[in-house]
């Protein structure tokens, strides 16, 4: 039986997946998968939960909206507060042009789609887990007679030999103020890309502010890219 000092040695944190881009769309030249890991959620939520109290807020927040001056302010107060609480994000961003899918998964988008969440979350685990994940990640199509939550799940802790992951489950972003931020710093960052790839000529004003309080926050000179 396990002692109480084992139990209180166990470290925990709940990550929140997101993805933008299309994988067979000609429009989208990037596909990528972002994840925003925190060992106090609760703590984040409480935070947001003011500023949309203060700002009378109530929508869904996403980086394709970010369209008006209300819309700004939230993001920018949402990212402040992501900062504060230390919490971390890690992202992947594939570039269609480099990548053979029919050739290595069939076109299968469901493959692709699990297989480099897995990649995403050894990248973030690193070679010694330290701590166990919670995973929430918006909707993603699964076709029937699979289950994305559980295979993800098998895949890391097979690979690793531990219990690294407990659980992993797929939710509306709509209920989840820590997904819609995660899809907000996602889209930041490759709106950025798509800049300096000149897939964006012609810039949204809102957009190309919050990326300018990004890289002031951040330290960034010039871009994430160079």
């Amino acid at each position: 039986m396990p002692t109480n000092k084992h139990f209180k040695d166990i470290q925990s944190c709940f990550c929140f997946l997101d993805e933008t881009g299309l994988i067979h769309s000609s429009r989208d030249k990037f596909f990528a998968l972002g994840m925003i890991e925190c060992d106090d959620p609760q703590r984040l939520y409480n935070k947001i939960r003011k500023i949309r109290h203060r700002h009378r807020y109530n929508e869904e927040l996403k980086w394709a909206n970010l369209d008006r001056k209300i819309r700004f302010d939230v993001a920018r107060d949402f990212f402040s507060v992501f900062l504060e609480e230390k919490a971390r994000f890690n992202c992947i961003i594939l570039n269609k042009d480099e990548l053979d899918f029919e050739k290595y998964y069939h076109n299968d988008l469901y493959k692709v789609y699990r297989n480099f969440t897995v990649s995403l979350l050894k990248l973030i685990i690193g070679p010694t887990p330290e701590k166990v994940m919670i995973i929430l990640a918006d909707d993603y199509f699964s076709p029937d007679g699979t289950d994305l939550e559980i295979t993800i799940k098998k895949f890391i802790n097979n690979h690793y030999q531990k219990f690294v992951v407990a659980g992993v489950c797929q939710i509306n972003s709509k209920s989840s103020d820590l997904l819609q931020l995660t899809d907000l710093i996602l889209g930041a960052i490759l709106y950025d890309l798509k800049k300096r790839e000149k897939i964006v000529t012609k810039q949204n004003e809102y957009k190309r502010k919050f990326l300018n309080f990004m890289y002031q926050k951040l330290h960034v000179k010039r871009g994430f890219f160079i």
